[in-house]
């Protein structure tokens, strides 16, 4: 694996587990984790162990979500969704919409589903440091540190600069990637549909 995604945890600390995560470190995967759904600053594993970039979750809003752990151990922050609102006024709460398998009658219907949590919010960090992976497959956990650092790839949210409610701040796809493309000697960055209105819908015409 060159990414791991780690979406669950606990309070316990183990030497063992911290030995393996820089043994992983140092053959050059990047390991991300959520950064627990406890609101406090008590640091959760495997996401507080050193070399593992530990993700807290923000709303809608991009403030912290009022379940998102926080502390000196954060490194970043992405989007974990709120399914207790609906900001947007779309109908549906602000989670994250993703796919579930529902076994209720016996048989696995394959239906959509609304989730949240810091557990959603890793995998959109491990998802955009793919795409980073894809254009520049040399990326290391160190070069990835000093982008985060940089704020090249990230927007600052709270106070300037780290903070242990964001860690360096929020995920910034387009960026990463921009980033990604430059370190392998620049080159053009693929079309992105724009659009001016602030919502778009697709479906059949009436």
């Amino acid at each position: 694996a060159d990414i791991i995604n780690l979406s669950l945890g606990g309070s316990n600390f183990s030497q063992i587990a911290q030995d393996l995560f820089t043994e992983v470190r140092a053959e050059g995967v990047i390991t991300i984790a959520a950064a627990g759904n406890r609101a406090s600053s008590v640091p959760f594993y495997p996401a507080a162990y050193e070399g593992v970039l530990s993700v807290s979750a923000v709303d809608i809003n991009k403030n912290l979500a009022r379940y998102s752990n926080f502390g000196p151990t954060i490194d970043l922050a992405a989007p974990g969704g709120d399914n207790t609102a609906d900001i947007n006024v779309d109908g549906f709460p602000d989670g994250v919409l993703s796919t579930c398998g529902n076994d209720s009658t016996g048989v696995i219907e394959f239906v959509y589903c609304f989730f949240q949590g810091t557990s959603m919010a890793a995998p959109h960090v491990a998802g955009v440091v793919a795409l980073m992976k894809a254009i520049y497959p040399a990326l290391t956990p160190e070069e990835l540190d000093i982008l985060l650092a940089s704020g090249l790839i990230i927007e600052d949210l709270g106070p300037a600069g780290r903070d242990d409610q964001f860690g360096s701040g929020l995920i910034d796809a387009f960026g990463a990637v921009v980033e990604a493309q430059n370190l392998v000697g620049g080159g053009a960055v693929p079309l992105t549909l724009i659009v001016t209105p602030a919502a778009l819908n697709f479906g059949p015409q009436s």
